[in-house]
């Protein structure tokens, strides 16, 4: 790497990095194989000389430097951002001039060990059940007697890395009535009472794992398979609904912070000395932000391996009025049924613009360290080297 290729890497690389502790972990690295190899390895050849790169040129002084490939693998911290951007490019076109709600559905510790055993088949499982319970209860007319349109979001992890399933979604505060006629809003502030979603989804969610039990497609290590489930059957089971959004910018906020989150941030981490990593978490329970903790980085690797998804396994899935089958359509009706509340059409909320020409220069066409006016341009490109892989 030139000097000039090594002082832009330390500008734009935080002092310490997810790759550096994977480094510490040279015996545990050594035992991974499949998926969580894959997963590794991509992250520690991430902007490195190992995955290639390109020469960039300023068009405007005679600055160069050099920038290598991202390995563009969504466990990566430092590979979402323009992945991000790109995904609420796609999604603002389908937000409405309504009130959104933020649901979150959590799957209780006693099932953790078939969800680890089964991770594809049951956060599949766990996907149907969430839309299944909102769908159910939003089509019911002593609720709202509406079809909903909702985005799902899965998380696996807590501040501290440990297992945790639980999917967040984002709800529209009203929907389309069975004849495509009327929009019927939700209340105010308020979508549906937490203890029924929640009962109803427990039972969604057990009845699918029983069946999956049953007829083979999951197996479990206990001496009585169905035990968990027992056990589970007894919990009083979490739903929590947070305060709703104020409108469609509100909602492209947190969603551009929270989709393509990864288990742990490089900005989270705080220092890693004599094989032990410490970093930075929320104690919300306690209302303690900013904790430490610090663990050996080998329970750090295993931590984070929890969290590695099924190759191919869609993690951000949409239902109802965001359906991909008769989206546009659906939409568009429901426009057409809202628009008199907005006739001058001037949406004061309407969600913010992401041009393609921004994220384009934000990406491709960065500023100028040393001029600070100019675009960087590539110029050449660089052959992948294996040989000065990290």
């Amino acid at each position: 790497m030139s000097c000039t290729a090594a002082h832009h890497r330390r500008q734009d690389r935080p002092e310490l990095e997810l790759a550096d502790v994977f480094r510490q972990c040279g015996e545990s690295l050594s035992r991974l194989d499949g998926r969580e190899a894959r997963v590794v390895r991509a992250i520690l050849h991430c902007r490195t000389a190992a995955l290639g790169g390109h020469v960039q040129q300023c068009d405007r002084c005679d600055h160069r430097q050099i920038a290598y490939n991202s390995c563009r693998d969504r466990h990566c911290p430092k590979c979402q951002g323009s992945q991000q951007l790109r995904w609420l490019e796609a999604q603002q076109q389908h937000l409405l001039p309504v009130e959104y709600h933020h649901v979150v559905f959590t799957v209780p510790d006693t099932l953790h060990a078939l969800f680890r055993a089964h991770p594809r088949r049951c956060y599949g499982l766990l996907f149907a059940a969430v839309a299944e319970t909102l769908h159910d209860v939003a089509r019911n007319p002593k609720n709202l007697g509406a079809t909903l349109g909702f985005s799902c979001v899965l998380h696996t992890w807590t501040q501290t890395l440990l297992f945790h399933p639980h999917i967040h979604c984002i709800v529209t505060g009203g929907g389309l009535d069975p004849d495509h006629r009327r929009w019927i809003a939700a209340r105010p502030g308020f979508l549906f009472p937490v203890r029924i979603l929640a009962r109803l989804f427990r039972a969604k969610l057990l009845r699918r794992l029983e069946s999956g039990l049953n007829d083979g497609s999951l197996c479990s290590h206990e001496v009585d398979p169905h035990a968990p489930l027992r056990a589970a059957a007894r919990k009083n089971w979490v739903v929590y609904s947070k305060p709703p959004f104020g409108g469609p910018r509100q909602v492209l906020r947190y969603l551009g912070r929270y989709t393509h989150r990864v288990a742990v941030s490089n900005r989270r981490l705080v220092a890693l000395e004599n094989g032990r990593v410490t970093f930075r978490w929320n104690d919300r329970a306690r209302g303690q932000p900013n904790r430490l903790m610090t663990l050996d980085a080998a329970e750090f690797l295993r931590r984070f391996l929890l969290h590695v998804l099924p190759s191919g396994l869609m993690r951000i899935r949409h239902y109802g009025l965001l359906a991909n089958p008769k989206r546009e359509v659906r939409l568009a009706e429901c426009r057409q049924l809202l628009s008199h509340d907005h006739e001058n059409g001037d949406d004061p909320d309407a969600p913010p613009s992401l041009p393609g020409s921004q994220l384009r220069r934000a990406e491709d066409f960065p500023r100028c360290p040393r001029c600070h006016t100019g675009r960087l341009i590539p110029v050449g490109s660089l052959s992948p080297d294996r040989a000065r892989a990290p």
